[in-house]
């Protein structure tokens, strides 16, 4: 019936908040990237996102935050990075954080979560991404492996590719340097 697909473990250097990757030999998995450096700050990403998940044009209903540094004219995009390892779903008291490690989608049973917030505690890139609607936690879920953020970002600031060994370094870097840039304005 389903052929067995081989599984390499690549594991780069690159912190403890992100994910060991795996990277099936006959399908990809998809990782989602984040360049903050080519932003404009257009918030197109976060209007996509609640009109696709909340049919309404609204920041606040919105699984991606867009986090403005002024004095350095940058927009730095906020979102679930999907950790091999979430740091959220270990800290979660009552098990509502799971990780299906065949998409690498990180969701959050809505029934399960009390909002005591230890999810968002938790997280190495800080408040805003993991996001309270109704008192309960929920997290970006990658539009089903067709991000509407993705789609509409002009300057490809976010980026959905294929779980690569570049790309795994490649956004290993890009998250390095955005929790830098986060932690430097207070957003961590």
């Amino acid at each position: 019936m389903g052929q067995r697909v081989e599984t390499k473990l690549f594991k780069p250097d690159f912190g403890d908040c992100l994910p060991m990757v795996s990277v099936p030999a006959l399908k990809q998995r998809m990782l989602m990237l984040t360049d903050y450096e080519t932003c404009s700050g257009c918030q197109s990403c976060v209007m996509a996102c609640s009109l696709t998940k909340m049919k309404v044009f609204s920041p606040s209903k919105s699984l991606v935050t867009l986090r403005k540094v002024e004095d350095r004219c940058l927009g730095v995009p906020v979102v679930c990075e999907h950790c091999d390892d979430p740091p959220c779903q270990a800290a979660c008291p009552v098990s509502a954080i799971t990780k299906d490690h065949s998409s690498g989608v990180v969701s959050v049973n809505r029934e399960l979560c009390t909002g005591c917030k230890t999810c968002e505690k938790a997280c190495p890139f800080g408040a805003g991404t993991i996001k309270f609607w109704d008192d309960r936690a929920i997290v970006c879920d990658l539009c089903n492996g067709d991000p509407a953020c993705v789609r509409t970002c002009t300057q490809k600031a976010l980026m959905f590719l294929p779980a690569t060994r570049a790309t795994v370094a490649r956004k290993a870097e890009l998250a390095r340097r955005r929790r830098s840039i986060l932690a430097s304005i207070g957003g961590i």
